[in-house]
């Protein structure tokens, strides 16, 4: 491949040509597989060069445009945003390329893309099904399997006991495997076509373990050529399989009644991941819960309440539960009395559903409460949707009991945890797991603590109950998810009063840490009292930490690593900002790290932390503190954000400046790279 070293742009084609070869380089691991295509799944028509850069620069971009392009779209690149940097070509030769800067729409004032359309997952696995039979594959459905699928010559089973995503994504796998040309990296190249078709359609990709023995046993020198090539053919027969599938969806529907499908039969008709109607019950139409009778929202509150108590009676009898509990720290909340309100769900398929029928509840109760499901498969069978699994209730804030979420203890479950369907009662955004509990024992806490999920929010009030003495109450909770919403944030709002402070805690990995950078911009706007953070020192979670050191000094370490929240915003800013290091000789990189530190300064004005930040964040920049509070002055001197700003007039410090303009930059919180 050649460049043009004439160039005016060369430097910046040298620095891309170098994104490249490292975002190739990035392509060690499964996960990294999985990020790239996922890039190449939520961009179609771009080439490989796109998506690589895509995959290393921003690969949760969903709809990039020029600076001129999104001008005529009528937007605007909010200020101090950076570009990402693409390759363009110059010719048809494919050899010689410049560079094109583009945004995402996250950096601009256009409203979110449009989510993908979500896709009835049983056309799509009767489209992929024919499919499959036209390619000369004889696909079964087949009880009994130990794997999701099962191949033999032209035959292939897969399993009956898997939900349709996860079986669908193998047969794309199959089906990808059986249209690509012979070759080394044929398996490869259908994993990855696999992994771009099903994030399109809604299902399950298989895991990327093929891309990585087949990148490993590359030669060294060769790799880079490889990967290209492979990534290309895995984005050109993705698109061609895409828009067949999607033909095929389009065609109208057979109005001819079709069989019911058996273990053995061929896949014609499928499963769906969804509760369907038993025989004789029509399938309730969606209903939103602010439109539901009284009557009809006290029926789920109330069976609901019956199925946590028989959940809580499984509990003493189940020793995976017992031993789940005890490697987590919190086999206390098992006990009699603990207000958690723990269960386990059987493993039988119906357990529940038979006891909920002799204490007199229909069968449209429990499915519209999200307890029991049908399946096309046999027949329209009923079944527990909760089966094997720890159960946690979660409250509506009358404490009556919304919904569950239970936590897998076969170990052969995809997902780990598991929640009720949307119902007329339980929308997850709008709940969190533990406050009612703690809220008619405790009263309006002294502080909220809001960590990442269930066992997680009982092990965090095991190890804060040691304040009480002191006077200090906490209330831990947990979204049921890692995404803390508006309408949680304004669920703890409510339930607090005047000085109640909050504290944001999630998982030590990549997943908490996007959590914790999605609900910073909600947490600093806390109304009552302080903001701050912690985190486990050297351990994942709260229960790890609990389970290692005990509440006593579980709590220590806690309160030892608790910071204002804009602190700890600014170091993972900055550090985002310079990962290779801050170089303060270079004028390009002092102005970044300026425009990085002072919307966390904004932050740190609402809480009185300000001086705190412009240590915490001057040393770790290893500048002067005064030399960067002057930084961040000068930028925010004039009308316009960026270098050649004019100072501050008159006097008084950087600090007084950022206070005084902090009204006229209500946005700038939200203004994240």
């Amino acid at each position: 491949m050649t460049t043009r070293t004439h160039s005016p742009q060369h430097a910046a084609l040298h620095t891309t040509m170098l994104t490249l070869r490292l975002a190739i380089a990035d392509l060690d691991s499964a996960s990294a597989w999985s990020r790239l295509f996922d890039v190449a799944a939520r961009h179609p028509g771009r080439g490989v060069n796109d998506v690589l850069l895509i995959a290393r620069q921003r690969p949760d971009a969903t709809d990039l445009a020029t600076y001129a392009r999104w001008r005529e779209r009528g937007a605007h690149v909010r200020r101090a945003e950076r570009g990402m940097a693409l390759l363009q070509p110059l010719d048809d030769t494919g050899d010689s390329f410049d560079v094109v800067t583009v945004f995402d729409v996250t950096q601009t004032n256009a409203p979110p893309s449009p989510r993908p359309p979500v896709h009835d997952l049983v056309p799509v696995m009767a489209a992929l099904a024919a499919m499959a039979e036209r390619a000369g594959l004889t696909v079964r459905l087949r009880r009994g399997l130990s794997t999701p699928v099962a191949a033999e010559g032209d035959r292939l089973d897969l399993a009956a006991h898997l939900p349709i995503s996860a079986t669908a994504g193998h047969l794309v796998q199959r089906l990808a495997q059986r249209l690509l040309p012979a070759g080394p990296a044929r398996e490869a190249r259908a994993a990855g076509v696999a992994h771009v078709v099903a994030r399109r359609f809604g299902l399950q990709p298989p895991e990327a373990t093929a891309l990585v023995r087949w990148r490993d046993e590359l030669d060294p020198a060769a790799v880079d050529r490889a990967v290209v090539h492979t990534v290309t053919a895995v984005i050109t027969h993705a698109d061609a399989l895409t828009a067949r599938l999607r033909r095929a969806l389009s065609r109208p529907a057979a109005t001819a009644p079709r069989p019911t499908p058996r273990p053995g039969a061929p896949v014609s008709t499928q499963r769906r991941p969804d509760r369907v109607a038993a025989p004789g019950l029509p399938v309730p139409a969606q209903r939103r819960p602010g439109r539901v009778a009284a009557p009809e929202r006290d029926a789920l509150y109330a069976v609901n309440a019956a199925a946590a108590a028989f959940y809580a009676a499984q509990l003493p009898t189940s020793r995976p539960a017992a031993a789940y509990l005890r490697s987590r720290g919190i086999a206390e909340a098992a006990e009699p009395g603990g207000g958690w309100q723990l269960g386990v769900a059987p493993p039988q398929g119906d357990a529940l559903l038979r006891h909920l029928r002799a204490l007199g509840y229909s069968h449209r109760v429990m499915l519209d409460a999200g307890l029991i499901a049908a399946s096309r498969l046999h027949g329209g069978a009923l079944y527990d949707v909760f089966r094997d699994r720890l159960i946690f209730p979660i409250h509506a804030r009358d404490g009556r009991i919304a919904g569950f979420t239970g936590r897998d203890l076969s170990g052969r479950s995809q997902a780990k945890f598991y929640n009720t369907p949307e119902t007329a009662v339980f929308r997850k955004s709008e709940l969190l797991h533990g406050l009612a509990p703690q809220l008619r024992d405790q009263g309006t806490p002294t502080q909220f603590l809001v960590v990442e999920g269930p066992t997680d929010a009982i092990a965090a009030h095991l190890a804060y109950r040691g304040l009480a003495a002191e006077g200090v109450t906490t209330v831990a909770v947990a979204p049921c998810g890692t995404a803390f919403t508006a309408a949680q944030f304004a669920l703890l709002a409510a339930c607090a009063a005047p000085g109640t402070s909050l504290i944001m805690s999630f998982d030590a990995d990549s997943a908490g840490t996007r959590a914790l950078e999605r609900a910073y911009p909600l947490a600093v706007t806390w109304p009552h009292g302080r903001v701050t953070g912690t985190a486990p020192a050297g351990c994942k979670d709260i229960a790890a930490l609990l389970a290692a050191r005990g509440p006593d000094e579980a709590l220590l370490d806690l309160l030892a690593a608790e910071r204002p929240l804009p602190l700890l915003g600014v170091e993972r800013a900055l550090a985002k900002a310079f990962p290779e290091g801050f170089h303060a000789d270079w004028p390009e990189a002092r102005v970044r790290a300026f425009r990085t530190v002072a919307p966390y300064l904004l932050d740190a004005v609402r809480h009185g932390d300000v001086e705190l930040l412009v240590q915490a964040a001057a040393a770790q920049l290893a500048v002067a503190p005064h030399e960067l509070s002057a930084g961040v002055a000068q930028l925010y001197g004039g009308d316009q954000i960026g270098p050649g700003s004019a100072p501050p007039k008159g006097p008084g410090t950087a600090v007084d400046h950022v206070r005084k303009h902090a009204g006229k930059l209500p946005g700038i919180a939200a203004q994240r790279r």
